[in-house]
């Protein structure tokens, strides 16, 4: 025992980054992950009491709101990039000059995507979800603008996460995280639950508890200036110059999300026209198989500033290293935690209320989940993080955009629509896709042009 604790400290650790840092940055985005997925598990089981109609409408805007959200998220993401790197370098004035420019860049691409959704909301829902049901679509009208005017508060959150994970202070961002996801489900508990406002309702919670969170980001930011070395005068003054070079950093990475995302929502297009139960269906699916992603999507976001750390300090060896072992326990933790959820999942379902017409539905594409997650999920999600982290971020930006529309849409719609296949057939697409991306990117990074970008 003793010597298997001693190899698996060898795995996580390196020349420059010790086993304790690792656990140290890693644990708190793990409970962070887990939280934010029991949230959305517990918010899609409360508003499932409102009807199938509710259940459609969240989801379906849900696909559209990843899309949206992803433009200043990546803003975030770009700057924990930069501020990791900056931070292996010991670059400390840069570094906070960085963090509050990362904060600006977020708020300005989130106000951005807020007014132009706003008054292209109808438009964008009809193009996208015309053959919804009435009740489906009024719902989505609602749902959708309650999360847009959250954008600009949740931008402070993202930016600030961003800065304090790219100095490895995961600790401080979980702490925020959980006071935002908290209030929401408490408010969820108010107004879903106790006072049956349904949609309207989510988008109470939703707006509530960002503008809490927006100051306490504030607060946190404060209490950790000194780490990131945030003077006053960068917020007094903001330096423009310092905001585009995040945000054109952030460029690749939100391409990135907006084309896979654009493709997500191609694929919710499709689901909607098989009609409500499978959008229901769809939704219901998502909810349970992300219990099974909390850990390695912990390990993804944890890598990007550790991977940056190691490329800051020019210390490739670490950065394959960690890379690998990240990889290694992404499938393990699926083969794991997916064989615990599969005696449960009769249990779990209750928790849904789904028409019993669709349970068997769901258990099939749990089934194709299983053994998919398992052999190819971190090699398409986890792997990309190292390379995004070493500024390799265009080369993942293309193969994403090449395999989600050439790839996942065109045979999604092969068949799962033509050959009549349904929902079934295109979960087993977007899996096979993920073999395909992953394939891809481990054959990058065996070689050497993904580290030998310049971004500081």
């Amino acid at each position: 025992m003793a010597s298997f604790a001693a190899k698996f400290k060898g795995w996580f650790s390196g020349e420059d980054i010790s086993f304790s840092f690792i656990v140290a940055l890693v644990i708190p985005v793990i409970i962070d992950q887990f939280f934010l997925v029991s949230f959305n598990f517990i918010n899609t089981a409360m508003i499932s009491s409102s009807g199938t109609e509710a259940v459609s409408a969240v989801n379906m805007v849900g696909s559209l709101h990843f899309f949206m959200v992803q433009v200043f998220a990546a803003v975030g993401l770009g700057g924990t990039v930069v501020i990791s790197q900056y931070y292996g370098r010991k670059k400390l004035k840069e570094m906070g000059i960085m963090s509050a420019s990362t904060i600006f860049g977020c708020v300005l691409m989130a106000l951005a995507i807020t007014i132009t959704f706003l008054i292209l909301r109808d438009p964008v829902l009809n193009l996208l979800f015309g053959d919804a049901e009435p009740a489906v679509m009024k719902n989505a009208q609602v749902y959708m603008t309650g999360l847009l005017l959250s954008y600009p508060m949740q931008a402070v959150v993202e930016g600030t996460n961003g800065s304090l994970r790219g100095i490895g202070r995961t600790k401080a961002s979980l702490k925020l995280s959980l006071l935002m996801n908290s209030i929401y489900i408490l408010c969820n508990i108010i107004f879903v639950s106790r006072l049956n406002l349904g949609v309207l309702g989510l988008t109470y919670s939703l707006n509530i508890s960002r503008f809490i969170a927006l100051f306490f980001a504030l607060y946190t930011l404060y209490a950790n200036s000194h780490l990131l070395k945030i003077r006053r005068e960068y917020f007094r003054r903001p330096d423009f110059k310092k905001i585009r070079h995040i945000i054109r950093v952030a460029v690749p990475f939100a391409t990135e999300s907006l084309a896979f995302n654009g493709g997500k929502i191609i694929m919710q297009i499709l689901i909607v026209s098989l009609g409500t139960q499978n959008i229901a269906a769809n939704a219901i699916a998502q909810s349970w198989v992300q219990l099974s992603e909390i850990i390695p999507s912990a390990l993804s976001t944890s890598l990007v500033p550790i991977a940056g750390q190691c490329i800051g300090r020019k210390n490739i060896k670490d950065a394959r290293k960690l890379t690998k072992s990240f990889l290694v326990l992404g499938a393990v933790t699926f083969l794991v935690v997916d064989s615990l959820l599969l005696p449960f999942f009769n249990v779990g379902m209750k928790l849904f209320n789904p028409p019993e017409a669709v349970i068997p539905l769901i258990f099939q594409i749990f089934l194709v989940y299983y053994v998919t997650h398992f052999l190819f999920w971190s090699f398409s999600f986890i792997l990309p993080a190292a390379l995004r982290a070493a500024g390799d971020a265009k080369f993942t930006t293309v193969v994403s955009m090449l395999s989600m529309w050439l790839y996942r849409v065109g045979m999604g719609y092969f068949l799962g629509i033509h050959l009549g296949f349904g929902l079934l057939g295109i979960f087993g697409v977007t899996a096979s896709e993920w073999a395909i991306r992953g394939s891809i990117f481990y054959l990058r990074f065996r070689g050497t042009k993904w580290y030998e970008n310049e971004l500081i």
